[in-house]
This record gives C-alpha cells, sequence and structure tokens, in this order.
C-alpha cells in the first residue's frame, strides 16, 4: 500500500552537531525514539530524511562501516569532505557516499541554511568505492512517453553514467507537466521512494487518489501499480530513490 507522509507533520531533533532532523521514512525494523510507528515503512532502504544544516555551522565527521549513503541537495551551497578531499555542493546535486568512509557537511561560509535528503541503504562485504556527485542538468534528459521527463543522476556500480550504487538501485529527479500523467508503472523487485520537490498532484495507486505536495515523503513498495498526475499550473517536480 502506497504511503505519505509530510515532513512538516513529523516532530524534529537536532542531530550531527548543528543539523535540524526530521524523521521521513525509516526501515520497518528502525527503532528511532523521534520516529511514530507509521513512518517504519520501508522494507529494503535503511531511511530518507530531511536535514537542514544551520548558516555558519558544520556537521560532525563520522562513518557508516555498513552503510552506503546518498545526498540530495535541494537549496543552499556547501561543501561536503568525503575521505580527505572537499567537494563544493549545490541545488540539485546527488552525491554517492561510500561506506565506511568518513564525511562531513560544511555550511561554515554561509549564513542561509543549507536542505538536503539523506538516504542510505544497508550493505555487507562493500568495496568502498569513490565519491560521485552528479548535477541532474548534466545528465541528457529521457521522456516516458507521457508527460514526465527524467533524469538519472546516480545507477548502479556495473551501469552508466555515474554508476556507484551497490545496494540502492538509482537516484532520478523526474518533472511533470502542468495537466499531464507519467506513464503506469509497477516495479516487482524494488521499492521506491518519490520526494515531492515543488507543484501539486495526485497519486493513482491501488488504493485509489492521494493528494501530493511539495514535502510529501511518498513510498511505493514493490509490486505496487501508480501513475502520478499533474493537477496544478506548473510544473510538478520530485526526487525518486530506488532500492
Amino acid at each position: 500500500m502506497a504511503y505519505i507522509v509530510n515532513w512538516r507533520d513529523q516532530q524534529p531533533e537536532v542531530a550531527h552537531l548543528s543539523a535540524i532532523r526530521w524523521a521521513g521514512l525509516k526501515h520497518h525494523t528502525a527503532t528511532p525514539p523521534n520516529a511514530p510507528p507509521e513512518c517504519l515503512r520501508l522494507q529494503k532502504v535503511q531511511g530518507i530524511v530531511r536535514h537542514l544544516l544551520q548558516g555558519r555551522k558544520t556537521s560532525d565527521h563520522h562513518k557508516h562501516d555498513n552503510v552506503e549513503q546518498a545526498y540530495y541537495i535541494i537549496s543552499g551551497q556547501g561543501e561536503v569532505l568525503v575521505g580527505d578531499k572537499r567537494y563544493p555542493v549545490g541545488p540539485g546535486d546527488a552525491v554517492y557516499l561510500p561506506a565506511g568512509i568518513h564525511h562531513q557537511m560544511f555550511n561554515d561560509h554561509n549564513d542561509e541554511w543549507l536542505e538536503h535528503i539523506v538516504l542510505g541503504m544497508q550493505i555487507s562485504d562493500a568495496d568502498k568505492g569513490d565519491c560521485v556527485i552528479c548535477n541532474w542538468s548534466q545528465i541528457q534528459p529521457e521522456s516516458d512517453g507521457e508527460g514526465a521527463i527524467r533524469w538519472r543522476q546516480l545507477t548502479r556500480q556495473d551501469q552508466t553514467p555515474n554508476g556507484c550504487f551497490q545496494a540502492l538501485q538509482y537516484i532520478d529527479r523526474e518533472t511533470l507537466q502542468a495537466g499531464h500523467q507519467t506513464r503506469v508503472q509497477c516495479e516487482d523487485d524494488f521499492e521506491r521512494v518519490y520526494f515531492i520537490l515543488e507543484g501539486k498532484g495526485i497519486l493513482l495507486a491501488d488504493e485509489g487518489e492521494q493528494t501530493l505536495t511539495q514535502g510529501d515523503l511518498v513510498h511505493l513498495p514493490a509490486q505496487t501499480t501508480f501513475t502520478i498526475k499533474n493537477v496544478g499550473d506548473a510544473w510538478l517536480s520530485y526526487m525518486i530513490v530506488a532500492g
């Protein structure tokens, strides 16, 4: 069954020294103290969480030995330290963080918040790999044959371009024209989560219609048949994570 939660309906907490964090969606076996039971939905992906890093601050320096992660930058400008290298990041960047490598976010040269989505998936016997950063504007767009345009920013390690994931499947950015809908979709083997970046729409899934708005996290379990319709006057844009 499809499930939708907006980050505004969740209680925030301070995490990683200087960030505000909302629980988002978590793996169904997770036990975070601030996470309401209804957000424990994910079957494979470990979590998808919204972070706001305060201006003039940094996060803590840490690593995850058995989790590959990715950041998706929504707004603001900053830097990410991966190993011993610092990389500039900005809106629309997808950042791959290999398992077992120390990393840290920097927003110390800005007054504005750095808004990003943090996502991850458990992995074993990880080949540490390299950091990969890709902005959606660098990717050749593809049409779904209906009303949506897609940019595949990060994908599996054995695929190109920007292959890096060993557990996750891909990160896409997609935008849907006003008054149109996507093709009907169903994935048999992996779940997907959509984060609505801008616009308004309707999710038409097995159990009926649900409204979509900016800030929604949408969990679509494997074998869910669905389509998305744009009911607004502007583009409906969202990030897609598959795992």
